[in-house]
Protein backbone atom coordinates (compact mmCIF):
# COMPACT_ATOMS: atom_id res chain seq x y z
CA UNK A 1 0.00 0.00 0.00
CA UNK A 2 2.72 2.49 1.00
CA UNK A 3 4.82 1.57 -2.04
CA UNK A 4 1.96 2.41 -4.39
CA UNK A 5 1.41 5.78 -2.73
CA UNK A 6 5.10 6.60 -3.05
CA UNK A 7 5.12 5.55 -6.73
CA UNK A 8 2.19 7.89 -7.42
CA UNK A 9 3.37 10.81 -5.25
CA UNK A 10 6.82 11.25 -6.83
CA UNK A 11 5.64 11.55 -10.47
CA UNK A 12 2.80 13.81 -9.33
CA UNK A 13 5.24 16.16 -7.56
CA UNK A 14 7.49 16.25 -10.64
CA UNK A 15 4.51 17.01 -12.89
CA UNK A 16 3.37 19.85 -10.61
CA UNK A 17 6.90 21.36 -10.56
CA UNK A 18 7.16 21.20 -14.37
CA UNK A 19 3.74 22.81 -14.73
CA UNK A 20 4.70 25.60 -12.28
CA UNK A 21 7.96 26.18 -14.19
CA UNK A 22 6.03 26.59 -17.44
CA UNK A 23 3.65 29.11 -15.85
CA UNK A 24 6.58 30.98 -14.24
CA UNK A 25 8.36 31.36 -17.58
CA UNK A 26 5.21 32.65 -19.26
CA UNK A 27 4.62 35.15 -16.43
CA UNK A 28 8.23 36.42 -16.69
CA UNK A 29 8.03 36.65 -20.50
CA UNK A 30 4.81 38.68 -20.31
CA UNK A 31 6.36 41.03 -17.74
CA UNK A 32 9.42 41.72 -19.91
CA UNK A 33 7.35 42.13 -23.10
CA UNK A 34 4.97 44.57 -21.37
CA UNK A 35 7.94 46.91 -20.94
CA UNK A 36 8.90 46.56 -24.59
CA UNK A 37 11.63 43.96 -24.13
CA UNK A 38 12.31 40.58 -25.70
CA UNK A 39 13.28 37.55 -23.60
CA UNK A 40 16.35 35.69 -24.84
CA UNK A 41 16.78 33.13 -22.05
CA UNK A 42 15.18 32.16 -18.74
CA UNK A 43 17.06 29.78 -16.42
CA UNK A 44 15.89 28.42 -13.07
CA UNK A 45 18.42 29.15 -10.31
CA UNK A 46 17.33 27.74 -6.94
CA UNK A 47 20.16 29.58 -5.13
CA UNK A 48 20.01 32.85 -7.07
CA UNK A 49 19.96 36.32 -5.58
CA UNK A 50 17.28 36.51 -2.88
CA UNK A 51 17.01 32.75 -2.26
CA UNK A 52 17.61 32.98 1.48
CA UNK A 53 14.27 33.34 3.18
CA UNK A 54 12.29 32.49 0.06
CA UNK A 55 9.80 29.86 0.86
CA UNK A 56 7.46 29.43 -2.06
CA UNK A 57 8.99 31.68 -4.73
CA UNK A 58 11.17 30.25 -7.46
CA UNK A 59 14.19 32.21 -8.70
CA UNK A 60 15.13 32.69 -12.34
CA UNK A 61 18.04 34.32 -14.17
CA UNK A 62 16.64 36.21 -17.15
CA UNK A 63 18.54 37.48 -20.17
CA UNK A 64 16.58 39.88 -22.35
CA UNK A 65 16.93 42.71 -24.83
CA UNK A 66 15.40 45.89 -23.45
CA UNK A 67 13.13 48.18 -25.42
CA UNK A 68 16.14 50.16 -26.68
CA UNK A 69 18.13 47.10 -27.74
CA UNK A 70 20.30 46.92 -24.62
CA UNK A 71 21.19 43.38 -23.47
CA UNK A 72 20.22 42.87 -19.83
CA UNK A 73 20.81 40.09 -17.31
CA UNK A 74 18.48 40.17 -14.32
CA UNK A 75 17.25 37.99 -11.46
CA UNK A 76 13.62 37.63 -10.49
CA UNK A 77 11.43 35.66 -8.12
CA UNK A 78 7.96 34.45 -8.92
CA UNK A 79 5.25 32.14 -7.66
CA UNK A 80 1.66 31.34 -8.49
CA UNK A 81 0.30 34.15 -6.32
CA UNK A 82 3.06 36.76 -6.06
CA UNK A 83 3.58 37.87 -9.66
CA UNK A 84 7.13 38.74 -10.78
CA UNK A 85 9.51 40.45 -8.34
CA UNK A 86 12.91 41.57 -9.67
CA UNK A 87 15.70 41.13 -7.11
CA UNK A 88 18.43 42.68 -9.27
CA UNK A 89 18.91 46.30 -10.35
CA UNK A 90 18.13 45.35 -13.95
CA UNK A 91 14.35 45.10 -13.88
CA UNK A 92 12.58 45.86 -17.19
CA UNK A 93 10.94 49.01 -15.81
CA UNK A 94 14.41 50.47 -15.13
CA UNK A 95 15.01 50.93 -18.86
CA UNK A 96 12.09 53.21 -19.62
CA UNK A 97 14.24 56.09 -20.85
CA UNK A 98 12.92 57.28 -24.23
CA UNK A 99 15.59 59.94 -24.68
CA UNK A 100 18.06 57.67 -26.46
CA UNK A 101 18.06 55.79 -29.75
CA UNK A 102 16.47 52.36 -29.67
CA UNK A 103 16.95 49.16 -31.65
CA UNK A 104 13.93 47.60 -33.31
CA UNK A 105 13.16 44.19 -31.82
CA UNK A 106 11.83 43.10 -35.22
CA UNK A 107 14.72 43.93 -37.57
CA UNK A 108 17.43 45.65 -35.52
CA UNK A 109 17.17 49.06 -37.20
CA UNK A 110 17.68 52.27 -35.25
CA UNK A 111 14.55 53.99 -33.94
CA UNK A 112 14.96 57.67 -33.14
CA UNK A 113 13.98 59.03 -29.70
CA UNK A 114 10.28 59.72 -29.32
CA UNK A 115 9.23 57.30 -32.10
CA UNK A 116 7.33 54.13 -31.36
CA UNK A 117 7.44 52.79 -34.95
CA UNK A 118 10.42 51.31 -36.78
CA UNK A 119 11.06 53.22 -40.02
CA UNK A 120 12.29 50.05 -41.77
CA UNK A 121 9.88 47.24 -40.86
CA UNK A 122 7.02 49.10 -39.13
CA UNK A 123 7.34 47.29 -35.79
CA UNK A 124 5.40 49.27 -33.15
CA UNK A 125 6.16 49.53 -29.48
CA UNK A 126 2.91 49.57 -27.49
CA UNK A 127 3.14 50.79 -23.92
CA UNK A 128 0.73 49.06 -21.56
Amino acid sequence: MHDATFLIAIPLMIAIRLFADRLDRERIREHVERSGGQVLDISWNPFGRGWFGSRYERIYEVRYRGRHGRMVEATCKTSMFSGVYWTSDSAPADFDDRSEEARCLGCGSTIQPGNARCPKCGWIYKDQ
